[in-house]
């Protein structure tokens, strides 16, 4: 008998249109920022204020104060040079946009977080995730910040490595988030006819590291743009990899400074990371005794070839902004496929072992809320 997916209980709803909320927010605010980096928006605003700086210029004085802070940076003097005040207005409120989405999400998440904690509705395991996704939250807007300043000194440029830093924050947030609403949203599969592979438990899981550090090239690629070189696929410049792939000495300096050897990496690790996902989807299609796993499988697979194809289309266009942010954002969709695939397979193979021992309650809520 195949298994099916149940509601969450009543009792959890609240806590998954919580966590779906926040896991949508962190997805948007990926896109954005990768709006806000193609546009060359995210050195505009110059200073950074959680509190205050919530509210943007109201008037025309306010508008050209922003502008003359924006004006002493390297930024201007070296970039825009000569920038009129309807452009810099564009840039800011695309950086505006950004930061704003950062304080919303925070706010979606403490606030809720507060009246779950303080009315004991919370689980000690959901109280430990919460603070841990608390603090990851936290450092990824401090090093939001930490990356501008890496370009508002001599060059008007952020460090790659920070940038890639915050891109990190950013997915580990929403890593521990969706896999917090699985845990949540899914009930426990019955009547298994057997247990999954445990071949495709591993496939899956390193399937989604293998996006993760995908991802994280993905980051490096942005911040050294890389992604503006070698507009070719599947050859650089008519060679498998360029002479210059060996440019820094010591060697392994090319891996993390070399745009060529970086831009390199991303696309093939992509291509292996694409390989390992048709082999986790045939697998988990082949044997797994779950319909919806077979499903999910098949998504899986079918968003990693999409995925593959928009990344070339983004490189031999030369990034435009449009084809930018969907492929960021399609990183995304596919990570939260693939942890969920792998959950599928962890679940069910979990149920089957323990079928015969007393059900425990799936609730993460120690008492039922009342509205």
């Amino acid at each position: 008998m195949v298994p099916s997916l149940s509601s969450p209980s009543p009792q959890n709803r609240p806590l998954v249109f919580w966590l779906s909320g926040a896991c949508f927010l962190i997805w948007v605010m990926v896109m954005v920022g990768g709006a806000t980096r193609l546009t060359h928006a995210g050195l505009s605003i110059v200073d950074w204020k959680p509190i205050t700086g919530i509210i943007p210029p109201l008037n025309q004085a306010q508008w050209l104060e922003e502008f003359e802070k924006y004006k002493q940076f390297p930024e201007y003097k070296l970039v825009n040079q000569g920038m009129g005040l309807s452009s810099f207005q564009f840039i800011y409120s695309m950086e505006y946009a950004h930061r704003l989405l950062g304080r919303l999400m925070g706010l979606w998440f403490l606030i809720p977080l507060v009246f779950f904690w303080r009315g004991n509705y919370l689980s000690s395991k959901l109280k430990k995730r919460a603070l841990i996704a608390l603090v990851l939250g936290l450092s990824q807007g401090v090093m939001g910040w930490y990356m501008v300043k890496s370009g508002l000194v001599k060059d008007p440029n952020v460090s790659p490595y920070r940038l890639t830093a915050h891109l990190a924050l950013a997915v580990a947030l929403y890593g521990l988030l969706f896999w917090t609403v699985l845990e949540i949203r899914i009930a426990p599969f019955k009547n298994l006819s057997k247990p999954e592979s445990p071949l495709l438990g591993r496939l899956s899981l390193f399937s989604c590291m293998a996006i993760a550090l995908t991802i994280l090239y993905g980051g490096l690629v942005a911040g050294l743009k890389a992604g503006f070189i070698y507009n070719t696929f599947p050859l650089m410049g008519g060679q498998f990899i360029p002479d210059e792939w060996a440019f820094y000495n010591p060697l392994w300096l090319n891996f993390l400074k070399n745009a060529t050897l970086v831009q390199w990496m991303h696309r093939w690790l992509a291509i292996s990371t694409v390989v390992l996902i048709l082999l986790t989807a045939w697998k988990a299609w082949r044997h797994s005794p779950n319909g919806h796993t077979q499903k999910i499988a098949l998504f899986f697979a079918g968003t990693a070839l999409t995925q593959a194809a928009l990344g070339i289309a983004t490189l031999l266009c030369h990034v435009p902004v449009s084809l930018g942010i969907t492929h960021q954002g399609g990183a995304v969709v596919l990570l939260s496929l693939g942890l969920y695939l792998h959950y599928l397979g962890k679940k069910q193979n979990r149920s089957a072992e323990n079928r015969r021992l007393p059900s425990k309650s799936h609730n993460l809520m120690t008492r039922p809320m009342k509205f």
